[in-house]
């Protein structure tokens, strides 16, 4: 399970978010590691104890399925998910779109002001709100909860129809509250995320983990055979949770069938996009074990060690939206990360793409 601070354990800034009342919105920016996922599950379970009816909202369906093994009986599900479902409440069909599982919300929005529609709850939690487009919180605040709390992380953003931290305020969210203390990355692997770190109005968060003394590390592997290899002997020497970050789809299966060939028994779970309905809440990625998964499903999720692979299409990095995956990717490690050069080897120009030697060593 999730290893949720208690209340007596939160600074400030995150009690200060936490303390905030359920009658009005919420609006919390913060980088990784700062607590985001962790004050909104607190806020969800806090919220249902004093009688609101509480929905969780987020992008994927990995993270809902995290949500939902820490809170019993509260609803947490998928934006897709829950705004499709309320609007077929109306008896219009399917949901308009301008593309696939790309929503028309000014029709959306009008359909549900024409029938009058209510919020079907008193307080919606948005995790990872940055991953949303901009016409959903117009949306919410409007139908989908009677208030909004929001959680977010501009410098996250992982794909295309996203939602700026000004689109966010602009749907009728209040000034943001900000965290600034990164609690889950040592200072090491800090440093290699801040390579990254692009952003005009925010600097990167503070570490505030001791030094660990294990510096993150590129390595090199011919074929699918070796990475497994290294990944398992780091499991049977250290055990805990282990993240293994790939580029395309069809290698999570690929790579979970030779781990589990050298760890029978053991831990050894894949996701995707792809993955059947409800695979996903059976994968306790908190327990000791192995989970393989690409890189738009790991959003807001973190492990004990990372092995990341999937940065063909991220290095060398031109864009924004370059340089905030890479920056998301190398965050989701608490106490080891592993760069991987390989399966298909990286060119010279991703190489020197990548931090220097000293923060991460070759």
């Amino acid at each position: 399970m999730m290893n949720l601070p208690k209340l007596d354990d939160l600074i400030d800034e995150q009690m200060t978010a936490f303390e905030q009342p359920f009658d009005q919105h919420m609006f919390v920016v913060g980088p990784p590691g700062s607590g985001k996922t962790a004050l909104a599950v607190l806020r969800a379970r806090q919220a249902s104890n004093e009688g609101k009816r509480v929905v969780l909202v987020t992008k994927n369906r990995m993270l809902a399925a995290l949500a939902k093994q820490q809170l019993e009986g509260i609803r947490c599900v998928t934006m897709n998910a829950y705004v499709s479902t309320e609007y077929m409440r109306l008896d219009r069909g399917y949901i308009p779109e301008l593309r696939r599982y790309v929503y028309d919300w000014d029709r959306v929005c009008a359909d549900f002001a024409e029938d009058g529609a209510k919020a079907p709850c008193d307080h919606l939690i948005v995790d990872e709100g940055q991953n949303l487009p901009a016409g959903f919180f117009r949306w919410a605040i409007a139908f989908g909860g009677g208030f909004l709390t929001v959680f977010a992380d501009e410098n996250q953003t992982t794909n295309d129809e996203h939602a700026s931290l000004s689109d966010i305020r602009a749907a009728g969210l209040p000034a943001p509250i900000r965290l600034t203390r990164n609690h889950r990355n040592t200072p090491e692997i800090a440093r290699v995320a801040e390579h990254f770190h692009r952003a005009e109005h925010a600097i990167p968060a503070i570490a505030v983990r001791p030094r660990s003394g294990d510096i993150p590390e590129l390595i090199a592997v011919a074929d699918w055979d070796a990475l497994a290899t290294r990944i398992a002997y780091r499991f049977q020497n250290q055990a805990g949770s282990i993240g293994v970050i790939v580029g395309r789809k069809d290698d999570t299966d690929v790579l979970r069938a030779n781990l589990l060939a050298l760890l029978p028994g053991g831990r050894v779970d894949a996701y995707t996009s792809n993955s059947e309905p409800g695979q996903e809440d059976a994968i306790l990625t908190y327990e000791p074990g192995i989970t393989v998964l690409t890189d738009k499903a790991v959003i807001g999720l973190e492990f004990d060690a990372v092995f990341l692979q999937g940065v063909q299409d991220a290095l060398p990095c031109r864009t924004l939206a370059q340089f905030r995956q890479m920056y998301m990717l190398c965050a989701r490690a608490k106490h080891m990360l592993t760069v991987v050069n390989g399966v298909t080897p990286l060119s010279k120009a991703q190489i020197d793409a990548l931090p220097p030697p000293n923060l991460l060593t070759r």
